[in-house]
């Protein structure tokens, strides 16, 4: 997996910095308060003729707002009257996944922001506000399509080790299969249809199983980092600055649509882009006019504002903005453009029901943060080389070192030592539960601190209180359990108790078996070194709590397991071991 390379800032966050630092954001600010006013206007002027005056609430995607906006324009001109009741029309750009929360009813709070008439960059969002825990009420079932556009990888045509533009292939985004210098940059699956396309594809490409989850965790622990959280604006990755230059061009996963848009406002020193269509087969945005509400005056509104919409005018508005046709034709506009070809690509409807909730599942738990606690073995059993080798101490240290690089700043993790040579408890404290990345005093980050103590790691002596700890560390980390982060205890050892500790065996696994809860699971995770670990007794430590356990004589595997053991998150608490 490629580590140490420098990360991408958060596009939307780049875009709303430029947008309020500019000349032209602060214009751009004005003239959009100037067309909510706008919109706004005619209703008070018209107040006194209508019996009610009501607004059509209208949520859609950046991308679409001003066609809709202009849409909303004519059709407010018009002064709609339905049965004595004003209904003006007002267009917001809201998070689809608020929008599905707030229909779904996830989100009572949130009834403020429901709207009357939903335009998301895809079906996909109602399949998911129909099929979750609160279900949606009112909301159509078989809504029309505005426009559609394909989701494509987007990159510099001139980027070395790229197909050819029409035979591009999901697999390439996979770690190992292209340049580990090459960022792949996405939306977050729970904020983008764009972003469930891509892991439902590689999914689909992965299967099922162990190896598949582990391959699945690769990719996600290497793609979330540089995850977005909305559209991706192009123009704020590709800015054409000498540092964007000098940097290795991600691949970036958008609709085709978001190509054709940087492509005509790029700035001259920004590279130009190329869209790389899928030769199996992508996802097909539809931008759905879906409406949501049962009362009769804005069901009727939405009617209206719909025929407004689908107009010669606004279909026209659409195909400029770089859109196709809801069939997936291409206008003659958009075969004219660079980065695109013209002809419909191959596109399939996987992207539904089932299909949808595992993948945003996946990469929910697998990009969750953790709250973990390292026990690390120091007993005289790790003094012993390992297969002739380096010895276990040594081996533990490299792989409390790579544990630590695999884990994100957002990581709470605290770390016990073990061993009798520590005292009555059998144990040290060496540091407790803080996120790495936060910093002491003086600036030293909780991760440089658990790297100085690897670092410094040696034999303390005596016999390791195996179980005793264990059962100590699980208590730590359920009693602090946090709804929001995987729960965990990681454990380094030579694997052998010999009798050090107060409890045996059996009655450790039958108290993790009793603490263990389902609704609120802790997980062991233990790696074993050498063949003088009691391989059988650690497996059935592991698999009281849900949990993994290996045991190694090759320091080169544990890179391995790690990953395996991370991917368990997708399977707990109901693994099968």
């Amino acid at each position: 997996m490629s580590t140490g390379r420098h990360r991408l800032a958060s596009p939307a966050a780049a875009t709303t910095r430029k947008a309020v630092r500019s000349p032209l954001g602060i214009t751009a600010i004005v003239v959009a308060l100037i067309a909510t006013a706008a919109i706004a206007v005619p209703a008070g002027l018209n107040a006194l003729g209508c019996g009610e005056t009501r607004y059509l609430r209208v949520s859609t995607t950046q991308s679409v707002a001003p066609v809709l906006r202009e849409a909303a324009t004519e059709f407010n001109s018009d002064d709609p009257s339905y049965g004595g009741t004003c209904v003006y029309a007002q267009v917001d750009e809201i998070a689809p996944h608020r929008i599905m929360d707030s229909l779904s009813g996830n989100r009572p709070g949130d009834s403020t922001i429901t709207p009357h008439v939903w335009v998301p960059e895809s079906s996909a969002w109602v399949e998911l506000a129909r099929v979750s825990s609160g279900g949606a009420h009112g909301i159509e079932t078989d809504p029309p399509s505005l426009a559609s556009s394909p989701v494509v990888l987007a990159a510099p045509p001139d980027a070395e080790g790229m197909p050819a533009q029409d035979d591009a292939d999901w697999t390439m985004l996979l770690p190992g299969e292209r340049d580990p210098d090459r960022p792949v940059v996405m939306v977050d699956p729970n904020r983008g249809a764009d972003g469930m396309t891509v892991m439902q594809a590689v999914r689909a490409h992965l299967g099922t199983g162990d190896d598949a989850d582990t391959a699945m965790t690769d990719f996600v622990r290497d793609v979330q980092l540089d995850s977005t959280f909305g559209e991706i604006d192009l123009t704020s990755v590709f800015t054409g600055s000498a540092a964007a230059r000098d940097r290795t061009a991600p691949v970036i996963a958008v609709p085709e649509q978001a190509v054709v848009s940087y492509n005509l406002r790029r700035a001259d020193s920004a590279p130009e882009l190329q869209a790389y269509y899928i030769g199996d087969g992508t996802v097909s945005l539809d931008y759905p006019y879906v409406t949501t509400t049962v009362d009769s005056a804005l069901g009727s509104a939405a009617a209206d504002l719909y025929e407004v919409v689908r107009g010669d005018e606004y279909r026209d508005r659409l195909r400029e903005l770089g859109f196709r046709d809801p069939g997936g034709e291409a206008s003659s506009l958009l075969a004219s453009q660079p980065g695109v070809i013209a002809a419909a690509p191959p596109t399939h409807e996987d992207l539904t029901g089932d299909a949808l909730l595992a993948s945003i599942t996946d990469w929910n738990r697998l990009s969750m943060p953790s709250r973990t606690l390292v026990l690390a073995d120091a007993s005289a059993g790790m003094a012993e080389n390992l297969d002739g080798g380096l010895p276990r101490i040594e081996i533990a240290k490299r792989a409390a070192l790579l544990g630590l690089s695999l884990f994100p700043d957002e990581t709470d993790m605290g770390l016990w030592l073990m061993a009798e040579g520590y005292g009555p408890s059998g144990r040290d404290k060496a540091a407790d539960m803080h996120p790495l990345g936060a910093a002491d005093d003086g600036d030293v980050t909780r991760r440089r601190e658990m790297v100085d103590v690897a670092e410094n790691l040696e034999v303390e002596g005596g016999g390791s209180r195996l179980y005793d700890n264990i059962l100590a560390a699980y208590d730590e980390v359920q009693a602090g359990y946090q709804e929001d982060k995987i729960n965990s205890v990681i454990l380094l050892t030579a694997g052998q108790d010999e009798g050090s500790s107060e409890i045996s065996h059996e009655e450790l696994v039958a108290a993790l078996q009793d603490r263990f809860d389902p609704r609120r699971p802790v997980t062991m995770f233990i790696i074993g070194f050498g063949d003088g670990a009691e391989e059988r007794e650690l497996a059935a430590i592991a698999r009281a709590t849900s949990g993994s356990s290996f045991v190694t004589d090759d320091p080169d595997e544990i890179g391995d397991f790690f990953l395996s053991s991370i991917s368990r998150r997708l399977c707990v608490p109901d693994c099968d071991n």
